[in-house]
């Protein structure tokens, strides 16, 4: 497999002007294919992006906005006929600056505060990013809503699984727990359609910033005391709070407790670059009040298959209540 990766990317390279001296696999599974290749100009990087292509369009014009405007993602560079890309088959490839550092531990508050402050940026410095005519509109603007009723319903369908295997712990437990959560779901969707929510999004769309969705620890390197935000493929335009949920809940549910000193820490962070206001906070609180962990816990189990013990499934209940409790004291 390593030499048809090696042989693919020699036969893709010459479509870049670059004297390659070196090729190595860095990431070869189904999903993502990485090559570094060592140039006279020093290390680049050969991507397959894993999207369809008109999402791929959407991802790889922002993140030559992004580069051409000074945020610090890693510049694209084009190919001999000018295009930010090759297409080679039914996928298309593109060809990096390698940025050179380490990762963030978000186990040192410094750490955590870069990476907090570096979203920040990502989401101002994106406002005013428009994809080109070939490139469709990628947002998630306006679709919490059904974003909601598709867990929620999920979540109703899994009981069926879970009927069907009644000597098992896990589905025992998820059928004699789930439908407070279930309901509770269904009550943040009630509040979210109530709050400054519909009102933001109309505000957004104006103006929109982009949401990177996959933003942690790896997809961001600390180079020369300066963050470096990587892996755009997924980037889209929503509201910030998106990514803020997103970073925090999980971090938070990886402790297995709500810890409001950290919370308050990676907030006042993001805010130093782009402060919330209470209605935009609010929003922000009710969406972390779905039980976005417990819904990815029973995903494991019953979408992906996967072996999980019925402690973590009693884990991931009871980070929910104690979320819930700490965030309804803040609405």
């Amino acid at each position: 497999m390593q030499e048809k990766l090696i042989k693919l990317a020699e036969l893709l390279l010459p479509n870049w002007e670059v004297n390659v001296q070196s090729i190595e696999v860095i990431q070869g599974g189904q999903m993502a294919l990485v090559w570094k290749f060592m140039t006279d100009e020093g290390p680049k990087c050969l991507k397959r992006i894993h999207r369809p292509e008109k999402k791929a369009l959407f991802s790889i014009h922002a993140q030559d906005y992004l580069a051409k405007k000074g945020m610090r993602v890693p510049a694209i560079i084009p190919n001999r006929d000018g295009h930010l890309y090759t297409k080679h088959g039914p996928f298309l490839f593109v060809v990096y600056d390698w940025i050179e550092g380490r990762p963030f531990d978000l186990t040192v508050s410094t750490d955590l505060q870069w990476i907090m402050r570096g979203l920040a940026d990502y989401h101002t410095e994106s406002i005013g990013y428009t994809p080109p005519p070939a490139a469709p509109v990628f947002s998630k603007l306006g679709k919490w809503p059904k974003h909601y009723i598709k867990r929620c319903q999920q979540m109703e369908s899994w009981k069926l699984i879970a009927q069907k295997s009644p000597d098992d712990p896990f589905c025992q437990l998820y059928l004699n727990e789930i439908d407070s959560y279930i309901s509770s779901g269904r009550s943040t969707l009630k509040l979210l359609q109530q709050s400054h929510y519909p009102e933001w999004v109309k505000q957004c769309k104006k103006q929109p910033n982009l949401c990177h969705q996959d933003y942690g620890t790896g997809n961001t390197l600390l180079s020369n005391d300066q963050i470096w935000i990587i892996d755009l493929d997924t980037t889209t335009f929503d509201l910030p709070i998106r990514d803020l949920r997103k970073v925090i809940i999980p971090l938070m549910g990886d402790t297995g407790t709500w810890d409001q000193e950290l919370f308050d820490l990676m907030l006042a962070s993001y805010e130093e670059r782009s402060p919330l206001t209470s209605e935009q906070k609010n929003v922000m609180y009710i969406d972390m009040l779905f039980p976005y962990e417990l819904y990815e816990t029973a995903s494991e189990r019953f979408g992906r298959k996967n072996d999980i013990m019925p402690e973590e499934l009693m884990a991931a209940f009871q980070y929910e209540e104690r979320k819930k409790e700490q965030l309804s004291q803040f609405l």
